[in-house]
């Protein structure tokens, strides 16, 4: 697979034309932009940043450079670019794009050896994708005549306009263009692919000399401080100055939330002033995740406690929720009445309720699950099961759905083995 996406270049670059009548491209020459003087520390506790995608647009057709033969590196063909967009997710971009930003001690993600879905990805924060805008390159061959077309030399300009993601904004919140060139006068092995990865990789330096940039992707210079609520410590909940619910349904959606992290979103509540409950595969591997309130307001939340067997997490956000649903360690009986809230399919259905009874009470793999046929979809994961009394007893986790159509058989979290997961008191 590597070795067959390190020709890419080659298969979107078309030599023509007869030989000896190439025309050379004019490379520009460019300088290391100035890079401010970066805190390391601060650089080291950046927001995870993750090279998402690198496309070329260039004309069909247009002329990038030539293709040189023999010791004198001779113009032999012209170099044109037969694809009109092409995007390169070639490892070697990758590679390079990490270890740039890898030198200033910046925190980078992203798997190039992981064969299928790469978890690191969970992690990032920053996404950050390259359009190619302008590209000429000039290769020479000095042994083509021996049939070597592996050693090569030669010169390259790139001009790259980087977007810059934010998953917790989830928008563009930046783009800026930078150049880069590079030049060999010895022969190296690699074809064109080294060439112009290597004015990839100045493009991708000069991205630091943009302060916007740094801005954006270094938290400060302080070392983030970690909290006290670990996993493995334990911790109790307090409910500070929020108030509980009781009966009254229509209150219950100002306690219920969204979460953003990865590419997807699910659903969690508040147990406390500032402490929501949700499933772990909704926050799947981020530290950070989006939380979108009944109100309509979105906050950042850290991630300060999990169980990922129990499928169980808690996120902590830097605001005063009004209100908390109180926990139910105690298993429903079967043929209780049960509200499931949550925001299936999308986050416009934010606090959908739905009604239903506890159907039964199942053992899975040594696990506890209760069963019920309230209506839950994709996005209702995390959202809580709530009793008449307005008490939450569990935490969606799964349905049961036959060609996508769900069949009323949805299983929850029962409330006291989340809080003895996480050894929550």
């Amino acid at each position: 697979m590597k070795t067959q996406m390190k020709k890419l270049f080659i298969y979107a670059l078309t030599a023509t034309t007869l030989a000896g009548c190439g025309t050379s491209a004019v490379i520009k020459d460019v300088q290391d932009k100035q890079v401010q003087q970066l805190d390391l520390k601060a650089a080291a506790n950046s927001k995870p940043i993750q090279l998402s995608k690198v496309v070329v647009r260039l004309k069909r057709g247009e002329h990038v450079g030539a293709l040189q033969g023999g010791l004198l590196c001779v113009p032999q063909a012209d170099l044109n670019w037969k694809g009109g967009r092409l995007k390169l997710d070639s490892d070697d971009f990758t590679d390079a794009f990490k270890e740039e930003l890898e030198k200033y001690s910046f925190k980078t993600v992203g798997d190039t050896n992981a064969l299928f879905e790469d978890p690191s990805s969970w992690k990032s924060e920053i996404l950050i994708a390259g359009l190619v805008k302008e590209l000429k390159s000039n290769v020479c061959f000095p042994m083509a005549g021996f049939g070597n077309f592996s050693s090569s030399k030669g010169e390259s300009f790139i001009k790259v306009e980087w977007q810059i993601y934010s998953k917790l904004d989830r928008a563009v919140v930046h783009a800026v263009t930078t150049e880069g060139s590079f030049k060999s006068s010895e022969s190296q092995e690699g074809g064109i692919d080294p060439i112009i990865i290597n004015a990839f990789t100045q493009a991708a330096r000069n991205l630091l000399a943009d302060e916007k940039f740094r801005n954006i992707v270094v938290r400060g210079g302080e070392t983030v401080k970690e909290t006290t609520f670990k996993t493995a410590d334990g911790f109790i909940i307090t409910p500070g100055k929020s108030k509980p619910f009781h009966k009254q349904a229509d209150e219950w959606k100002e306690g219920v939330v969204t979460i953003f992290a990865g590419n997807g979103h699910g659903s969690g509540f508040a147990i406390g002033e500032n402490l929501i409950l949700t499933n772990h595969h909704v926050i799947g591997e981020s530290d950070k995740v989006v939380v979108k309130l009944g109100a309509g307001f979105e906050i950042s939340g850290d991630v300060i406690a999990y169980n990922s067997a129990y499928d169980v997490a808690v996120i902590k956000v830097p605001a005063s929720l009004p209100r908390h649903f109180k926990l139910q360690r105690a298993l429903p009986s079967i043929g209780t009445d049960v509200y499931a809230l949550g925001s299936p399919l999308s986050e416009n259905l934010d606090a959908t309720l739905s009604r239903g009874v506890v159907s039964n009470v199942r053992k899975e793999d040594n696990k506890t699950l209760i069963q019920s046929d309230v209506n839950v979809l994709p996005g209702n994961s995390g959202g809580p099961l709530v009793n008449g009394s307005g008490e939450a007893v569990g935490i969606a986790v799964s349905g049961v759905q036959i060609n996508r159509s769900p069949q009323g058989i949805n299983f929850f979290i029962p409330i006291k083995d989340a809080l003895e997961a996480m050894k929550i008191q």
